[in-house]
């Protein structure tokens, strides 16, 4: 039998997979010549965006810092704070939330990606998990605004948060 703890442990996984790309057509090495991304530059791709990951899940990183996670299954909700480190690395530490056999767990969860600039000007990031390939960076995947809110709000009510 799976403990609560691991149940909710495992959610927060789930949540921070969804973030690594499906497709390895760009995933592999860091690209040769290429340097940590200014902290500037991150913040411009992220601030005030919602990030849809291909296996699901959505990320909201509001521009004060504060951080937003539905996960993938539409039944979790994180929150928490996002940041930007000088060293090219975009983190979010928040607090996920579960009903498990109807009582709301919390488990803490911290992901982080590091981020790269190619010689050519492309943008390139890596989770810092399991995989850690890097893939190009693909704005086409986030949107302005926080378009998950509603689902946000709606599962945070249903949680009592």
């Amino acid at each position: 039998m799976i403990s609560v703890k691991q149940h909710l442990a495992a959610a927060a996984a789930a949540f921070a997979l969804a973030a690594v790309p499906a497709s390895g057509a760009w995933a592999g090495a860091k690209p040769k010549g290429a340097k940590a991304t200014p902290p500037e530059v991150i913040m411009q791709l992220y601030a005030g965006k919602t990030s849809n990951w291909s296996r699901g899940g959505h990320a909201y990183w509001a521009p004060d810092g504060s951080f937003e996670g539905v996960n993938k299954s539409g039944d979790a909700v994180g929150i928490g704070k996002w940041y930007v480190t000088r060293k090219g690395k975009l983190c979010n530490e928040a607090d996920w939330h579960k009903a498990v056999d109807g009582v709301v767990k919390t488990v803490s969860n911290e992901s982080c990606w590091q981020f790269v600039t190619a010689p050519d000007g492309s943008v390139w990031e890596r989770y810092l998990g399991e995989d850690g390939s890097w893939y190009r960076h693909k704005p086409e995947k986030q949107v302005s605004g926080n378009s998950q809110r509603r689902l946000f709000r709606k599962i945070s009510k249903r949680l009592g948060l």
